[in-house]
């Protein structure tokens, strides 16, 4: 029974920003939990796509963590983008660095089993629902098993429907800084190339896009996405035009039709970086998605959850070290993060409201994307 044990450090979420977190705060002596609602491997609706990012973060903890991803054989190796107008004109986009795309119920499981196997003091409490988060002195986690976990700190890494990010932090759900998405894998789709991570701006389907990232054994991560404020106010029901696109547009329907879904329709939510949120205070950060630390116009999450966990690891240190826990001292890991973070998703967020549904500034951008010199600026907007 874990009632009478006091942590230093709660780490709620096992996730990338979770696991990073509990990696680099290894050998630190400290009394370190990490509770998750689930048992790992378990899956996490999500594109796949692992940026180069997530390597220099491993490489940055010790470089053979990185040489490990490296090694690990399940991913796909992803050297470029292919953005489809929607005039079906296209734009290859190579990437400077090698990014992959692994099945997050792989490489979630993989980065777990890392953390768990190197930081050998830390303590994993999983198949635990966090059901409530309360701080008098200290912070108290209460567990659905009825179990209450106590901790001098909390490192909320919970996903975007995070409990300590509603209780302590008091983040709400804001539709115009929040993302819905629905994937589904599917085997045998024609055409893939295996290196290029597949972006399509369709007439029909703005703003949003439907997107094909290949996955190793002729695999596919296949889905579509939309801003939430358009969803509720179109009314827009995303598993029927995931159907539609697949099915119905003759462009798309002919890459799938010898293809085979192995999976039901699967939906999940992005909380985005469009917005700045309040993402630590005394004793307490937030990390990944429970920090809306998503990218506004690619929807991904991988890189910046385990960079904020890893910077998290870090002030914590600091915080324990100084024996300072205020909300003053807290603020350098917010500030860090969006000192780091922000410009791009600035950026990004309004590259996405500039483009919104005007199909005749992306076909022209798409158009003028393939001179030479333009191609070679924009990369980084996608991977």
């Amino acid at each position: 029974m874990l009632e009478e044990t006091i942590f230093d450090i709660a780490i709620c979420g096992a996730g990338p920003a979770g696991s990073t977190c509990a990696l680099a705060l290894k050998n630190s002596g400290l009394k370190v939990i990490m509770i998750d609602k689930a048992v790992f491997p378990r899956d996490k609706i999500c594109g796949d796509a692992v940026s180069s990012v997530t390597k220099r973060v491993l490489r940055q903890i010790h470089p053979d963590y990185e040489q490990e991803l490296l090694q690990f054989e399940s991913k796909a190796y992803i050297t470029q983008a292919k953005l489809y107008s929607p005039r079906f004109e296209s734009l290859e986009i190579a990437f400077s660095k090698t990014g992959h795309c692994i099945k997050r119920i792989e490489f979630d499981n993989w980065l777990y089993n890392l953390a768990i196997r190197e930081n050998k003091e830390l303590i994993v409490k999983m198949g635990s629902a966090i059901k409530d988060v309360t701080k008098e002195k200290d912070f108290t986690v209460q567990l659905d098993s009825g179990e209450q976990i106590k901790s001098k700190m909390l490192i909320a890494c919970d996903g975007a429907h995070s409990v300590a990010a509603k209780k302590i932090a008091k983040i709400k759900v804001d539709r115009k800084h929040y993302s819905g998405a629905v994937r589904q894998y599917y085997s045998g789709v024609s055409g893939l190339s295996g290196k290029a991570l597949e972006v399509y701006f369709l007439k029909d389907f703005l703003p949003g896009y439907f997107w094909i990232f290949p996955l190793p054994n002729n695999q596919a991560n296949v889905g579509f996405g939309m801003l939430s404020d358009t969803i509720a106010k179109q009314k827009i029901d995303l598993k029927k035009s995931l159907h539609h696109i697949i099915h119905q547009i003759p462009e798309v329907a002919e890459r799938f039709k010898n293809a085979t879904a192995l999976e039901d329709v699967k939906g999940f939510g992005l909380p985005l970086g469009s917005k700045k949120y309040k993402i630590a205070g005394e004793q307490y950060m937030l990390c990944g998605d429970a920090a809306a630390l998503i990218d506004p116009f690619s929807g991904e999450g991988i890189e910046t959850a385990m960079e904020s966990g890893k910077f998290a690891a870090e002030q914590a240190l600091k915080c324990f070290q100084a024996n300072n826990f205020s909300e003053a001292f807290m603020q350098e890991y917010e500030q860090r993060v969006y000192r780091k973070m922000w410009p791009n998703f600035r950026n990004h967020y309004w590259l996405q409201k500039i483009l919104g549904d005007r199909k005749w500034l992306i076909n022209g951008l798409i158009r003028f994307g393939n001179i030479p010199f333009i191609n070679k600026q924009i990369p980084k907007v996608f991977y």
